[in-house]
């Protein structure tokens, strides 16, 4: 492949990063004997939305009486700071892109791929902290002391079902990181 073709499939890779403002990321699910239907929320880049009616309002009232914290978009920093920074991400991409020399797409790759692993291991904390540190005078004890969701998959705790799963948002930086491999792989 010439140059050029590898640039372009490469600022092809940084553009499919666009994807992750448009879609949500992530979904948290609880299913609850007392009601009907799962409870959802939907976690995009820059908030966090009810997946089903009153379903944030309806989780914190489930959390109090175990004694988890309120979630309260407005205050995770995440969601202010990361549009921001896939922003710049995406700028310095399509930059790297375009220069000659190979050694910038390959650093900028790896800071992406690092990148990407930090969120979702801060995303990970996060669902630790919440987890874990419960308040002493909850109206519920849980055995174990914990109520942290799994990051992926699905967990019993008490009667509740835990289900924690990517949604469409998640899939586009790891479509970007194989399509910008590629062009690498290419280039030598």
């Amino acid at each position: 492949m010439n140059k050029i073709t590898i640039r372009v499939i490469f600022s092809i890779g940084v553009i499919l990063l666009i994807g992750i403002y448009f879609f949500p990321l992530w979904k948290i699910s609880l299913t609850v004997p007392q009601y009907p239907k799962d409870i959802a929320i939907h976690i995009w880049i820059s908030k966090i939305e009810n997946g089903t009616r009153k379903a944030m309002e309806i989780m914190n009232v489930l959390n109090h009486n175990i004694g988890m914290q309120e979630i309260q978009p407005d205050a995770i920093s995440e969601l202010r700071y990361f549009p921001w920074v896939l922003g710049i991400l995406i700028s310095i991409g399509m930059i790297s892109a375009m220069l000659k020399k190979r050694v910038f797409r390959l650093i900028y790759l790896i800071v992406t791929i690092t990148l990407f692993s930090l969120a979702v291991f801060d995303f990970y904390l996060w669902e630790y902290d919440y987890g874990h540190n419960l308040a002493d005078d909850a109206p519920l004890k849980i055995e174990n002391g914990n109520f942290q969701p799994p990051l992926i998959g699905q967990k019993s705790i008490v009667n509740f079902i835990v289900r924690s799963v990517p949604m469409i948002g998640a899939f586009f930086p790891v479509i970007s990181t194989i399509t910008m491999l590629f062009a690498i792989i290419k280039e030598k």
